[in-house]
């Protein structure tokens, strides 16, 4: 062994180890200095760590077997070794590595004792004010893009999202900025379009981008705001700082001051307080908080991503007992599970009131609790007078939050105040052009209402901007009557309402269409028994029977489920709530019960709380259950009841139903199609 060892120093394969070690952690250091500067995608950098990895051993055997000499590279068999310069390069070495050694420290001592408060906002600012945003800095809007994930590892991505979105509340905490949202800026994730395009795109004034790097216990934001109108950098800035929740809170901070700094907007005292605060100090639960909020994002929500959200909330509310944000988000996400029939709507209920609970006694007066709050009042007791308390108190302290301007949106639309509705609609896209959410929401509200020019502009717009989402795409065809368009959004099965294609394929009266939205393909078999509504499939199948004409095997199965249904505490836990995937009526309804479908009948018009808005589909299917149990009169007057709230276009949706057709000559049904007809007849366009 001493002899290997004694050989290994003589032939310099010890130094070399040392010396390679030393210069392959300085040229990782400076390529991660370098490289985010030039957007080099972050895995440049760990290709540079992967090849270093793998040149470690080569370089050892390298010096093993070669001797570099006066005449260049030989084998070290082959010289004399009186005549090997081995000491000399060994002092070489010894020198190099060495220097690199205290260039080591000096390094470390830098990123220790280095003061790390950012420098004056003035001297990171560009000195001329931009015609741009002088011209643009009242009407103007703010984009930020999302952040690139610079880290070596690709589970760091969450993070770097996460900062994007939680730094665009803060900035909406701002009254005078008007930010666009987070769903609508997604969409230029790794997009090659310049800056101007995208600019003029969403109508920004300027644009704010960035690139988060995450390290250890360490991290690196770098941060550039760009005015939108000459591309020319307005301020810039990188980050370097020990990974802690004060940090980010301080981060996202001056980012803000710089961005109203260069638009020329003046923080009131509690602007600038509120830009200071955070909701904890613990990283690793701000961290899971973040990772909550995208799960429980309504873009692509599912039972599957609540589960997720729950968990992270759980794990950041456990990390920090006191952590406010993270209960009120919990509660939320509680009520979104039950409000999109997500989960099982009695547990979801008493849950986010009990979470709810636990934020209102840790900071009642805070803006996500008063958030929660609103969709408590609008979600869970249908209570729009409440809700509206609420979001009126959270637009006087953040008038351009968009998010609340939609609350207020749908509160409205839910009381039946349909143009101030679409009023705080058109409200919310005048700060946010693009959101997502708030153009398709649009484009329904004015459909369903019957004006289909506007719907159909607003409808144009969200599909182009990738918003028009498959089940409301459905829900707007609904509207027209128009059922092949209907069938023809059908393109797979629908996580949130896994009922819908059956619902299409009904209406199409195609026995091949039904049966393939019964099959997995359209209908997958995890989705056949959601929490709360257990008999969905079956009574799907069993419709699907009756409309074959085997009335008798539809009999059977429907009066199994109606026992399976009379066995539970609560057979229907969504009772009337709009997006229950079945109501009531419609079991009875089915198997031509009409002292069952009379008495669901009472009960929706003596218990059911308001909800105008969804009253079209609870009518609707009362007079379907009420005309299938041999009631016309009664299925009469329910539809007349929508006509006189959502006017006669509300005819055509009608028109389309097969369960519907024996009213058709009835002379109450003919009033409801001439109705429409002269409506149609002033509405040409």
């Amino acid at each position: 062994m001493r002899g290997l060892l004694a050989e290994l120093r003589r032939r310099n394969v010890i130094r070399m180890a040392g010396l390679y070690l030393v210069g392959a952690w300085l040229v990782v250091q400076v390529a991660e200095t370098v490289l985010p500067a030039f957007d080099v995608p972050g895995w440049v950098l760990r290709a540079i760590i992967i090849v270093l990895a793998l040149g470690f051993l080569p370089a050892l055997v390298f010096a093993w077997i070669f001797e570099l000499t006066p005449e260049g590279l030989k084998r070290d068999g082959e010289i004399d070794p009186a005549r090997s310069i081995a000491p000399r390069t060994a002092k070489r070495m010894d020198q190099l590595t060495l220097a690199g050694v205290l260039v080591l420290l000096a390094v470390i001592a830098a990123d220790r004792y280095w003061p790390r408060g950012a420098a004056p906002l003035e001297t990171r600012t560009s000195k001329r004010e931009p015609a741009a945003v002088v011209a643009n800095r009242e009407a103007g809007l703010l984009a930020v893009l999302p952040f690139r994930n610079r880290s070596v590892r690709e589970e760091d991505a969450f993070f770097a999202e996460g900062i994007h979105d939680d730094l665009l509340t803060q900035l909406s905490k701002v009254a005078s900025l008007r930010v666009i949202s987070r769903t609508s800026m997604l969409r230029y994730a790794g997009s090659e379009k310049s800056v101007p395009e995208i600019a003029r795109e969403v109508g920004a004034a300027v644009v704010l981008e960035g690139a988060v790097q995450r390290s250890g216990d360490q991290v690196r934001i770098n941060m550039q705001l760009i005015d939108a109108g000459t591309d020319e950098h307005l301020w810039a800035e990188t980050y370097d700082r020990e990974l802690s929740a004060d940090t980010l809170f301080a981060i996202q901070a001056d980012i803000a001051r710089a961005v109203t700094q260069a638009l020329q907007v003046v923080l009131t005292p509690a602007e600038a307080a509120a830009l200071e605060s955070g909701s904890t100090r613990n990283v690793q639960a701000y961290e899971a908080y973040l990772q909550g909020k995208l799960f429980s994002q309504s873009d692509g929500i599912s039972s599957e991503r609540l589960k997720l959200a729950f968990a992270q909330f759980d794990k950041a509310i456990a990390l920090d007992p006191q952590f406010t944000d993270a209960y009120a988000r919990k509660a939320r996400a509680q009520m979104a599970g039950y409000w999109f029939a997500l989960g099982d709507p009695a547990l979801m209920r008493e849950a986010a009131a009990k979470t709810l609970a636990d934020a209102r006694r840790l900071a009642p007066d805070s803006t996500e609790t008063w958030l929660a709050e609103a969709y408590y009042a609008y979600w869970v007791q249908l209570d729009y007078a409440s809700a509206e308390t609420f979001l009126r108190r959270v637009l006087q302290r953040s008038p351009e939050l968009a998010e609340a301007w939609l609350a207020r949106a749908f509160v409205a639309r839910r009381d039946g105040r349909f143009e101030d509705s679409l009023a705080a609609l058109r409200r919310a896209l005048e700060i946010d052009p693009t959101h997502l959410e708030g153009l398709d929401s649009l484009a329904e509200t004015l459909t369903q209402i019957g004006r289909f020019e506007e719907g159909a502009a607003a409808s144009d717009r969200a599909r182009q901007l990738g918003a028009d989402s498959r089940g409301n795409r459905m829900w707007r065809e609904f509207a027209r009557g128009d059922v092949e368009a209907a069938w023809a959004a059908v393109d797979g099965p629908d996580p949130q309402w896994p009922n819908l294609p059956a619902r299409v394929a009904f209406l199409t009266r195609d026995s091949q269409r039904i049966a393939l939205a019964l099959s997995p393909t359209l209908w997958p078999e995890a989705w056949r028994q959601p929490a709360g509504y257990a008999e969905a499939y079956e009574m799907a199948e069993a419709e699907a029977l009756l409309h074959a004409g085997q009335r008798e095997q539809a009999l059977v199965a429907l009066r199994a489920a109606q026992t399976r249904l009379e066995a539970l505490d609560t057979p229907y836990p969504g009772g009337w709530t709009a997006n229950a995937l079945y109501f009531p009526c419609d079991l009875p309804g089915l198997l031509g019960d009409l002292g069952a479908v009379h008495a669901a009948e009472r009960d929706y018009l003596d218990n059911a709380p308001r909800d105008v808005w969804a009253s079209w589909d609870i009518r609707l299917a009362l007079a379907i259950a009420l005309n299938r149990a041999g009631d016309a009169e009664r299925a009469l007057t329910h539809l007349e009841a929508i006509v006189a709230v959502f006017g006669p276009s509300g005819y055509l949706r009608m028109s389309i139903q097969p369960a519907l057709e024996s009213l058709h000559a009835e002379p109450r049904w003919v009033a409801l199609r001439q109705g429409y007809e002269r409506w149609a007849a002033e509405h040409r366009s």
